[in-house]
């Protein structure tokens, strides 16, 4: 969890601390997205009328998302939420891009194509079903305080 939660703590830091992802980088990949029809059809009137919008806002949240779930994966405090927020995420990325191969294309390669969303959703997942974080700094101090 430990790797994976990096991860997601310098994607985060990226996008909160340098202004660029939410002052027109978000932007830019969403109408890119949407301008190569990426998008899946029913998840695409979401994007145009309530995140291209407010696209700035979105893009601090996201931002926001990525630092504390990957700070959550690190520490091992609060994984079973984090792993939520961070599937949510994942699910969100894979629905703004799914059709990036074109339509018609054989199934393997719509699956082929997201490898970089599916793995982390993959492993949210797991994450849900561990009730034990296994590299965790609360592994290594212990489950809160002690009496």
């Amino acid at each position: 969890m430990g790797v994976l939660g990096v991860i997601f703590i310098l994607f985060g830091e990226y996008k909160i601390v340098g202004h660029d992802f939410a002052h027109g980088g978000i932007q830019k990949y969403l109408s890119q997205f949407l301008d190569g029809n990426m998008v899946v059809h029913w998840y695409r009137p979401f994007l145009e009328k309530v995140v291209l919008p407010h696209a700035t806002i979105f893009g601090y949240v996201f931002g926001a998302g990525e630092l504390m779930v990957g700070i959550a994966l690190v520490t091992g405090v609060m994984v079973r939420p984090a792993a939520i927020g961070g599937a949510f995420m994942m699910l969100n990325l894979l629905l703004s891009e799914w059709n990036g191969v074109g339509a018609g294309a054989p199934a393997w390669k719509y699956f082929g194509a997201q490898l970089d969303h599916i793995c982390p959703l993959m492993l949210m997942l797991i994450f849900l079903a561990d009730s034990e974080p296994k590299l965790s700094l609360q592994r290594f101090f212990g489950r809160g305080p002690r009496s």
